[in-house]
């Protein structure tokens, strides 16, 4: 399975559309274009080069029926099949989470919280917290006061996003 950015263009105008997939055409194949309302002239066009589109009320034309949406709405934690696990949340003192997988974190974790996964991590905001990580990769970008042991190893402290695997370590700011 691979990661990929949903990159959407807004399209209304048929000629300045069809300039861009003359000029520009390898460098928008892998976007979609978004119609706010149904352009038979426009989705000929989009189809006819094999371009993804899809249209305001929902409907989605794919030239791969395998790609999907998704959104990821503030305060929800999503999984997915891949059993990726995104927190949009600040964790809390006194909060315990507990799995196995791939968990990303993309607000603070806070003293007092307890995080152990038998997976990777990625934390994306302050760790001021307990970590344990036992995965092939731990991703932090500050650890001033919290505590994180990645592969029964204490990592200390982190003051840049640095990315542990195994047993090298690489600052990425």
């Amino acid at each position: 399975m691979k990661q990929k950015t949903l990159r959407v263009f807004e399209v209304e105008d048929y000629e300045n559309l069809k300039n861009v997939i003359k000029t520009k055409y390898p460098l928008i194949k892998n976007h979609y274009f978004l119609l706010k309302e149904k352009n038979e002239k426009i989705e000929n066009l989009l189809k006819r080069n094999h371009l993804n589109y899809f249209i305001i009320n929902g409907e989605i034309n794919s030239i791969s029926k395998s790609n999907e949406i998704k959104v990821i709405h503030k305060e929800k934690v999503i999984e997915k099949p891949s059993k990726i696990k995104i927190y949009d949340k600040i964790i809390r003192s006194g909060e315990e989470i507990e799995g196995t997988g791939h968990f990303v974190f993309l607000e603070r974790i806070n003293a007092g919280a307890k995080i152990n996964i038998e997976g990777n991590i990625e934390i994306l905001e302050e760790n001021e917290g307990l970590i344990i990580c036992n995965g092939d990769y731990l991703l932090v970008k500050k650890n001033i006061k919290g505590t994180i042991i990645f592969n029964n190893e204490e990592v200390g402290k982190v003051e840049k996003l640095t990315v542990f695997i195994r047993d090298k370590k690489k600052v990425l700011e």
